[in-house]
């Protein structure tokens, strides 16, 4: 044995101080805590991760959901049914896959945190709503696309096939319980407290869902009631009005030619035709006006057949026309359809260039430029206009009656058409009418204030002429705040007369024959602009190229402020007008812009976001 050795044994067998003792357990007491908090160390890196893994994976879910609903959306309107069926089997995985992440224990947990519990319960909601939608909203509409795609629905010599229509109504229905349940999930979750994206997300996705459910709604009273509209239990006869924009009103254009519509078993033709003018003007009233009529419009509204649009409700106007009808030329109206040119351009879209008896064919790019201008270069005599138009008119109606071309095409025209204002329809059935009551093509001016204000810009001829078919203009509104529950809305519209240089030498057909009194040059426009507040709203301030208005007249019409201003333009032209309005109490959701179709393509129809709501 060493002497090494030894001397460990003595120390070994030496007893312990105290101190040693506390050192020596020290020492161990240390190493094992060590030990414990690298396994909690572990533990919490590995929750962590997890967390991490469940908050990423999540995202990229729902990330994946928007992208699939944007492709689907888009296959749609193409009419691609393949497309839109394959991007809603991705949507549907991926909106699982999102549910399933936001509905286990670790979610849960998280949830309890203090400042983003609330937030991250806002997003659970979003994946259960979106998962719910792909479950039970979004195969219906997959199954139309199919049908669309198919022509199910094209009409045949004639007939349109109600019996398809009607099969529809289910699965719409079923589709708008679908997105009507979303919209009441999400709306429950208040978004106020959400941090800034979050926050932004959800209230778009809220928006997008009660959007869907508005249209889906439409679609499935459509269905509901066409068949009946199609004269399934009786003949039904409606009043087709084309309204020509290069003489604007209000509501789209001068009503020109009037082509009554039956409809019996699902079959529709023309059976007359008549002009507007031919039904009288400076004739003895037709309809009571009431006073705010009386002030605004004068009796040009009551005793002109042709100024029956001058009102932007078409309810009104449709009541109008309805009595002069009657009484010039007899018989049962059910009810009315307004269409423009560039409406009937976006329907040749769909059944291609038609041949129009003793005139040459239109198509989607010659017909608003024909029966809106040429046709009045050509001849100053009303009765040349009229009976062109009316041969359009039919031409067109027929074509498309019996099948032409792509139905999905023609359908996407006519659904464009709606959307900017260019195809409207009143019912004089109250059942039918309550159907359509606040949807789009319906057009109605109610004096009933909602939570969603509206902003109308509506365009009338101080003429008469054909001269807005060279007016181009482009409107726009932004809410600029919110005191208490009323917001102040600034807006402005830009109007440019592109004439064309000779425009002093352009017929009286299309500059006007003038009217006593009037002293517009030949190839200037007077234009009457109204601007309308939202129900219960008032008119702030008023410029034109910048000059305020110091005291601008505004009357009221349904509810609303109407200010009138008075346009002059020359050729080439350019003006501005701005405005900032106030809406009315409790009016504090989204805005929405109406704007008169002009005689080329699009709309500043729009919404804008609420001053309301932080975004």
């Amino acid at each position: 044995m060493t002497e090494e050795v030894r001397r460990q044994r003595r120390r070994r067998s030496k007893p312990l101080t105290p101190m040693e003792r506390f050192r020596r357990r020290l020492r161990h007491v240390v190493t094992g805590q060590s030990r414990g908090a690298l396994v909690v160390i572990g533990l919490v890196v590995l929750a962590v991760l997890w967390v991490g893994w469940t908050l990423w994976s999540t995202n990229r879910a729902l990330q994946e959901v928007s992208d699939q609903a944007r492709v689907m959306k888009a296959a749609l309107v193409r009419g691609d049914a393949e497309g839109a069926r394959s991007a809603m089997t991705a949507y549907q995985d991926a909106a699982e896959t999102a549910e399933s992440r936001t509905g286990g224990p670790t979610w849960s947990v998280l949830e309890l945190t203090p400042l983003f519990g609330d937030d991250l319960k806002g997003i659970e909601v979003a994946s259960d709503v979106l998962a719910d939608i792909g479950r039970d909203g979004l195969p219906p509409i997959a199954d139309a696309a199919d049908l669309v795609a198919a022509q199910t629905f094209q009409p045949t010599n004639g007939a349109f096939p109600v019996d398809r229509i009607a099969a529809m109504a289910g699965p719409a229905q079923q589709s708008e319980r679908a997105f009507d349940d979303a919209a009441s999930a999400l709306g429950q979750v208040d978004s106020d407290h959400f941090i800034g994206p979050v926050r932004g997300q959800y209230e778009q996705l809220r928006d997008l869902v009660t959007d869907a459910r508005s249209t889906l709604g439409s679609t499935y009273r459509a269905a509901k009631i066409i068949p009946q509209m199609m004269g399934t239990d009786r003949p039904r006869y409606y009043l087709m009005v084309m309204q020509n924009n290069a003489e604007i009103r209000s509501s789209g254009g001068l009503p020109g030619s009037l082509s009554l519509v039956e409809m019996k078993n699902g079959r529709v033709d023309i059976v007359e035709q008549v002009d507007m003018a031919d039904l009288g003007g400076d004739t003895a009233p037709v309809i009571a006006l009431t006073a705010e009529e009386k002030r605004i419009f004068g009796q040009r509204l009551e005793r002109l057949a042709v100024n029956a649009t001058l009102t932007p409700d078409f309810v009104r106007a449709s009541e109008i026309i309805r009595a002069r009808w009657e009484l010039k030329v007899g018989g049962h109206l059910d009810g009315m359809f307004y269409v423009d040119p560039v409406a009937v351009s976006y329907l040749l879209r769909g059944t291609g260039p038609v041949n129009v008896p003793g005139y040459p064919a239109v198509n989607a790019a010659n017909v608003v430029w024909g029966v809106e201008n040429q046709i009045y270069v050509l001849s100053n005599d009303r009765r040349v206009h009229s009976a062109y138009q009316e041969a359009v008119a039919k031409a067109v109606f027929n074509a498309f009656a019996a099948g032409r071309g792509n139905s999905v095409e023609s359908i996407r025209g006519l659904v464009t058409a709606v959307m900017e204002g260019r195809i409207r329809m009143h019912s004089f059935d109250p059942e039918q009418q309550a159907v359509i009551a606040g949807t789009t093509i319906a057009g109605e001016f109610s004096d009933e204030a909602s939570n969603d204000p509206g902003v109308g810009l509506y365009l009338n001829d101080g003429g008469p002429t054909k001269m807005q078919f060279y007016l181009k203009y482009d409107a726009s509104i932004f809410a600029r705040s919110c005191i208490g529950d009323r917001q102040v809305i600034a807006g402005s519209i830009e109007l440019h007369s592109d004439t064309p240089p000779n425009a002093a030498d352009l017929p009286p057909s299309i500059t006007g024959f003038g009217l006593p009194g009037q002293r517009v040059a030949s190839g200037d426009q007077l234009v009457v602009l109204y601007v309308t507040t939202p129900v219960g709203g008032d008119v702030e301030e008023l410029s034109i190229d910048g000059q305020r208005i110091a005291r601008p007249v505004v009357e009221r019409l349904a509810g609303r402020g109407l200010a009138r201003v008075g346009i002059l333009f020359a050729p080439q032209e350019r003006h501005t007008v701005e405005f900032v309005l106030r809406a009315g109490p409790g009016q504090t959701g989204d805005i929405h812009l109406s704007v008169t179709p002009g005689a080329f393509p699009g709309s500043s129809n729009e919404t804008v976001g609420s001053s309301c709501v932080v975004r």
